[in-house]
């Protein structure tokens, strides 16, 4: 496992997707790998930090600053120089905008009508730019019946992680992306779970944040080993990233047990990589 989380670091640097071959280079140190993966940490650092900087300033225009936020003071731990203006505005913007969806989350009562326009209104006053899950607000003034129910009991139990999950669940279920990660993030703040990362996952690739959704899925199958799904949709992911990577992860999933639709999947996909290296 050592040996592939540094291989797979070197080929996605190489790429251009730092962010990941960095979290794999910390994996692999973690595992062992001590004195090589230090040595690649140390020379990859500085360029990492400048890529955060940019992903950071990109985050900002689209309106997540928490995760501006998360970027730009981890370029800073690396020691790029950050402006200590910016990131303490990052702070305020970040903290204001948890408190919303906080208040906004956590209280079904305020928000049975208008609920995607109203938290969209807000977002596009602090940015100019909108963060929302649907295109088309008049289809959804009304919540769901089910969505609401779920959405009161997580209100009632804010310190239950099964509630706090489950809400976010059936946030993406019914469509609703962004809200859903913001509610998977309180559930993880509660309990780190290997269902709750290959949730995030899933909802990071829907975005096509690809980086963010191979490290949530990466972490599910840290967590749990035997978690197929999440091996099947790293190995899709990577297909396009990196496809030794791919082939690994889908050939793991398949492992787990040969016998499910999952594995079924992970064959077709399988079949399809071994076919274009044949030609």
């Amino acid at each position: 496992m050592r040996e592939f989380l540094l291989k797979t670091a070197e080929r996605l640097k190489k790429r251009g997707y730092y962010r990941l071959s960095f979290w794999f280079l910390e994996r692999a140190r973690r595992l062992g790998a001590g004195e090589k993966a230090e040595k690649m940490l140390r020379e990859e650092r500085q360029e990492y930090a400048r890529y955060l900087l940019e992903r950071a300033r990109e985050y900002e225009v689209k309106g997540d600053f928490t995760e501006a936020l998360i970027l730009a003071e981890r370029a800073s731990e690396l020691g790029e120089k950050v402006n200590e203006g910016w990131l303490e505005d990052l702070r305020q913007r970040s903290r204001k905008q948890k408190e919303f969806e906080t208040r906004l989350l956590l209280n079904p009562a305020s928000m049975g009508f208008q609920f995607a326009s109203n938290y969209r209104k807000w977002l596009f006053s602090l940015t100019g730019t909108p963060r929302f899950s649907h295109e088309d607000d008049s289809s959804r003034k009304v919540l769901p019946p089910q969505l609401l129910r779920v959405w009161k009991e997580a209100y009632q139990k804010p310190q239950d992680y099964e509630a706090q999950y489950k809400l976010a669940l059936n946030f993406s279920i019914y469509g609703y992306t962004w809200e859903a990660i913001s509610q998977a993030q309180k559930a993880e703040s509660l309990k780190k779970t290997s269902e709750v990362e290959f949730l995030m996952g899933m909802l990071y690739m829907e975005l096509g944040e690809k980086e963010k959704a191979g490290e949530k899925l990466a972490c599910a199958v840290e967590l749990d080993p035997q978690n197929q799904a999440a091996y099947y949709f790293l190995g899709k992911l990577f297909l396009d990233m990196d496809e030794e990577a791919a082939l690994f992860y889908l050939r793991r999933c398949i492992e787990i047990d040969p016998n499910t639709d999952v594995a079924e999947s992970a064959l077709d996909l399988l079949g399809g990589i071994k076919r274009e290296v044949e030609v």
